[in-house]
């Protein structure tokens, strides 16, 4: 009998492709109907945590079209900030670079060409740093655990080509350029991470290969490859359009792939750092607004081992359109992942959808949104009212 079921069920996948196809759309119909922190007709193209305040609590952050929204569970999104007209954000980070408890934004956005600003919170609103880094920007965890921010301009029609450097912000909200990063000058800007070591142990440099590929260098000697992986691991979800002058002035275009970006932190609070990231194929599914949106992928925790990375558990699939992640701390004090999911691209008589979940920070199960609300604050007890002690009447004499 089971024989026969199997004969049964190879039969019905003759087409390895359409089988495959078959599990993506349950994936995404999984997505779908799932409870969600948030949705919205749009797509999703960053995502990021961190604080508005100093001592509060940690806030997410959501990039779609121009505007980045703040979601929280049980609370109705609200547009925090928004970019230039016909501008689109393509890329979202957030750090404390100041060091005041505030995380600033690091946002990428393409209008007429692509431009790094950083976001900081002003008199309690969201403004852009009055001038933009000419170039890329983007935060890394230091060695020391600290946010590190670093830069590398573009170069002619080679794309992050060019040396990386430290950058650094003053109290004014100005931009500088710092140190050299002792890192391959055709290293791309936001294809590296640092694991930083516990115990005293050294940090570990990781890159992102232009196969999607990810390897470990040698510290010593950066352009040293010591291990590197089987397969293609790293999605590139996000394609973009860059104009650049050619050598002779004319202006040229050319597609450039980010990935989503790789979120070093302690998530599960154990003391060691992992990489979070998306990883998936490379597989064009929309062309919209001279941008190109790939297919995600899944979310995964990698942790540093003996040699290269170790996969500590992975999100179910959600048919590979996993946008980007990131780790959030809820008011109640736990510990979650939260991933924009793609459930559905933009179509002719169809706008996009994209979903915002909940991921358990210790095995990346798909949980419902509820698990995030705040706990109930219970009423107070009525105070109980004071006794009052009646004396006993005397009864008069005679």
């Amino acid at each position: 009998m089971r024989a026969a079921l199997l004969v049964f069920a190879s039969l019905l996948c003759v087409n390895a492709s359409g089988c495959a196809h078959d599990k993506a759309a349950a994936a995404i119909e999984l997505a779908a109907g799932h409870d969600a922190l948030w949705s919205c007709q749009c797509q999703v193209t960053g995502l990021a945590t961190g604080y508005d305040s100093r001592g509060g609590d940690q806030v997410i952050w959501v990039a779609a079209g121009r505007d980045v929204h703040a979601v929280g569970p049980g609370q109705d999104p609200v547009v925090v900030w928004s970019g230039p007209r016909f501008s689109r954000i393509v890329r979202l980070e957030a750090a404390d670079l100041d060091g005041d408890g505030i995380s600033e934004w690091l946002v990428v956005l393409v209008a007429n060409s692509v431009r790094s600003i950083v976001v900081g919170m002003r008199d309690g609103k969201r403004e852009a740093l009055p001038r933009p880094w000419n170039g890329y920007l983007r935060t890394l965890v230091d060695a020391d655990g600290s946010s590190l921010l670093v830069g590398q301009s573009g170069a002619g029609d080679r794309d992050f080509w060019g040396p990386l450097y430290r950058v650094e912000l003053s109290d004014a909200g100005k931009l500088s350029r710092g140190e050299r990063l002792d890192l391959p000058a055709g290293l791309p800007l936001y294809d590296f991470f640092w694991l930083p070591g516990s115990g005293g142990e050294q940090a570990r440099l990781f890159s992102v290969e232009e196969t999607d590929q990810l390897a470990e260098r040698d510290a010593r000697s950066p352009k040293a490859r010591i291990w590197r992986s089987d397969n293609r691991i790293v999605a590139r979800p996000v394609e973009l359009e860059r104009e650049f002058r050619g050598y002779f002035g004319e202006v040229k275009e050319q597609f450039v792939r980010l990935t989503a970006p790789i979120e070093v932190s302690d998530a599960d609070g154990d003391g060691s750092y992992e990489a979070l990231l998306v990883a998936g194929l490379a597989k064009p599914a929309v062309v919209f607004e001279n941008m190109r949106f790939h297919q995600g992928g899944d979310v995964r925790r990698l942790r540093a081992g003996p040699r290269g990375l170790e996969e500590t558990y992975r999100s179910p699939l959600m048919g590979r359109a996993v946008a980007a992640a990131s780790s959030w701390t809820s008011p109640s004090g736990r510990r979650f992942l939260v991933a924009a999911v793609w459930t559905r691209h933009r179509a002719i008589f169809k706008g996009p959808e994209s979903r915002l979940l909940l991921l358990d920070a210790s095995s990346g199960d798909l949980l419902p949104a509820s698990e995030a609300a705040p706990a109930p604050v219970p009423e107070p007890e009525p105070e109980p009212e004071p006794e009052v002690e009646v004396e006993p009447e005397v009864a008069p004499e005679g």
